[in-house]
């Protein structure tokens, strides 16, 4: 029941990420530290492309992020830290990089 009502709510799309428009009913954009920072910095720029054409509150989820990722996603003035989520306990041993970081584009209409 659970991946039944997951697929309803989401769409997996199959594409290259620094090319793939964002629609804009995307609200939610979920990373498992997938790509190179220059891929980042693309896809990056393609979700606040479409964030300016329809500005909405967006969540950005981070998981496994590399110091790397970190550094570059504090520069982008856009960019709100929203929350950390330690996953620290989810596999043995102390990973400092087991964690979820959570960033948001606020919506500031009307």
């Amino acid at each position: 029941k659970n991946r039944q009502t997951a697929k309803a709510k989401a769409d997996f799309i199959l594409a290259k990420a620094e090319a793939c428009a964002v629609p804009e009913t995307v609200n939610r954009c979920y990373f498992f530290n997938p790509f190179s920072q220059e891929i980042l910095h693309k896809v990056m720029a393609r979700i606040l492309e479409s964030y300016y054409a329809h500005p909405r509150e967006i969540f950005l989820f981070f998981y496994y992020p590399s110091d790397e990722y970190v550094a570059y996603l504090m520069t982008v003035a856009e960019l709100e830290f929203y929350d950390e989520i330690s996953c620290e306990n989810l596999f043995p041993g102390n990973n400092s990089r087991e964690q979820i970081l959570i960033f948001s584009l606020p919506d500031y209409g009307p």
